[in-house]
């Protein structure tokens, strides 16, 4: 838990950072245009079930990354039906991205 805190800070201070530099943003999360074609045709992205069974397939030979696990969870929030289920996915998805720089920072891999 300890090294939470201050990952969070310096998410905090690169939040900063970004807004001096290009003010407050407010782009869309996805296109409009890009759901009925699916993430994979505009982003290049699995679609949820491949993400899932891709992250299941990695699990099941012990071969598990971190790549897969973020891939699964933007791939969720993305394909969100509705503002609060994508909100609960993209929360998912910065306690991943937090999990991953607190591994990098213990293991430098």
């Amino acid at each position: 838990m300890s090294n939470k805190i201050p990952i969070l800070q310096e998410i905090s201070r690169e939040r900063t950072k970004q807004d001096e530099k290009w003010g407050e943003q407010n782009h869309p999360i996805i296109d409009e245009f890009t759901k009925p074609f699916g993430i994979y045709a505009t982003y290049k992205l699995p679609s949820e079930e491949t993400a899932k069974n891709l992250y299941n397939e990695a699990d099941k030979k012990g071969v598990l990354t971190w790549g897969h696990i973020i891939t699964e969870e933007l791939v969720e929030a993305l394909s969100a039906n509705n503002k609060e289920d994508m909100r609960e996915e993209l929360i998912q998805c910065g306690a991943v991205i937090v999990a991953m720089i607190e591994s990098l920072d213990r293991n430098g891999k």
